[in-house]
């Protein structure tokens, strides 16, 4: 009788580490944040292994469920995937997503290290996870996403942990909802960070524009073993930041009416890590992008945490960034968050043209 094959490999010593998810549609991700308020600039960073919402990615998953004997099944190791975006004043000034060869991937499974091709997060001796990337941007034109060929986006941070608390793992996103299991590892939720990001012309290396960062960031750390998108109608996560506490949360509706809202919010501060029981939301989904998306004009959890006066700062057909008022706890501050409606990826025009914006690494 054959083994059953492991989906993932549990990692309690070091949930921060690699967890080698072998699961067909599953996941991994790191997830970098920061934010400079005093020049209105924010970073994203993220490295995956199974790039959950690449349209190639959940063609073949769906293909693979219509004939799994006929199919080879998609893992997570055929599809690692880069991004880096830099917010400037309230929009895009600068962005990449490459997809990779498996071969480019490597990971940890005992600590934080990973790399895919020349972009890499690692943690030192210190305690201090350092994060550099390199890769060709892109840009939206009116014939669609555009790679800038001969272009280079480059970045190198440091996130210096506030906190030394262990971290943090739990389930989100339930397997009612989902038909899969989600992980959510709150790893270093509040980071001093400093760095700098520069764009240059590849012929001309020395000639390009470097900016300096330094602000407050955030990183967590997601895996799963299967898509998160069949189930949910729509997902906002986020985050904020003070300079000794943060909260974030994860709020999300079924496509399924019968089910319930699912909502987690979590506080981090000197005192540790920990959920909040959160009895009622309240959220208006009246305010829309250009693509007819809801977001939230104000959206309540209790009277912990409140979010209100939304700016936009990165609007596309599927998902939205946005900086909202927050309120926490009597305490005024923003939040940096993101809206998705991943069933949408899986609508062929759409999927087409954000498979343009992912280049080769």
């Amino acid at each position: 009788m054959n083994a059953p094959i492991e989906l993932y490999t549990p990692n309690a010593a070091a949930p921060d580490a690699w967890h080698r998810v072998a699961a067909p549609g599953g996941y991994e991700w790191w997830y970098f944040d920061a934010e400079d308020p005093k020049h209105d600039r924010q970073v994203v960073v993220i490295l995956l292994e199974g790039f959950v919402f690449h349209p190639g990615y959940l063609r073949r998953y769906a293909a693979y469920l219509r004939r799994p004997t006929r199919r080879r099944p998609p893992v997570p190791r055929d599809f690692p995937c880069a991004y880096f975006v830099v917010y400037e004043r309230g929009r895009i000034a600068h962005q990449f997503m490459l997809q990779y060869p498996p071969a480019d991937f490597s990971a940890a499974d005992d600590r934080l290290d990973v790399s895919i091709g020349p972009n890499h997060a690692t943690i030192g001796d210190d305690g201090a996870i350092r994060v550099r990337l390199r890769g060709t941007p892109w840009k939206l034109t009116w014939q669609g996403p555009q790679l800038l060929e001969g272009t280079t986006l480059t970045g190198e941070f440091t996130f210096r942990p506030k906190f030394h608390h262990p971290p943090m793992e739990r389930i989100f996103l339930s397997r009612a909802m989902t038909a899969a299991d989600h992980h959510w590892v709150l790893a270093n939720p509040l980071c001093d960070v400093e760095g700098n990001f520069r764009v240059f012309e590849s012929d001309a290396p020395g000639e390009g524009l470097g900016v300096r960062f330094a602000g407050l960031g955030y990183h967590d750390h997601n895996y799963g073993t299967g898509p998160l998108g069949p189930g949910l109608k729509r997902w906002i996560w986020g985050r904020a930041v003070f300079d000794d506490a943060v909260y974030t949360f994860h709020h999300a509706v079924a496509r399924n009416t019968a089910l319930p809202p699912e909502t987690h919010l979590v506080l981090a501060d000197a005192n540790g890590t920990h959920e909040i029981d959160v009895i009622h939301t309240a959220a208006d989904w009246s305010a829309r992008n250009g693509t007819m998306l809801a977001y939230p004009r104000s959206l309540s959890f209790d009277s912990t945490m409140r979010l209100s006066d939304p700016r936009l700062i990165d609007s596309a057909p599927f998902y939205m960034r946005l900086i909202y008022r927050a309120q926490c706890h009597g305490r005024t501050g923003t939040a940096f968050c993101e809206v998705a409606y991943p069933h949408r990826l899986r609508w062929p025009v759409l999927g087409r043209m954000i498979e343009m914006s992912i280049g080769k690494g």
